[in-house]
């Protein structure tokens, strides 16, 4: 799936919670959050949130972690 137009949105999307800005999942902060490497997601800023991208639509509902 095409995920290229998250980047020219990346810039604006905020965690709901921390309101820090996101940026793509690294291996590591998917790790982190029980995730396999190959899975795509966001993450906030200091990587204890994290989105995890649902038929090409990033997930952005604030949940507790």
């Amino acid at each position: 799936m095409d995920l290229t137009w998250i980047n020219d949105f990346l810039l604006t999307f905020r965690c709901p919670h921390t309101h820090q800005p996101l940026r793509w999942a690294l291996a590591e902060d998917l790790q982190r959050h029980g995730l396999a490497a190959e899975e795509k997601a966001l993450v906030s800023e200091d990587g204890t949130r994290l989105y995890t991208i649902d038929n090409g639509i990033p997930v952005l509902l604030p949940q507790e972690v």
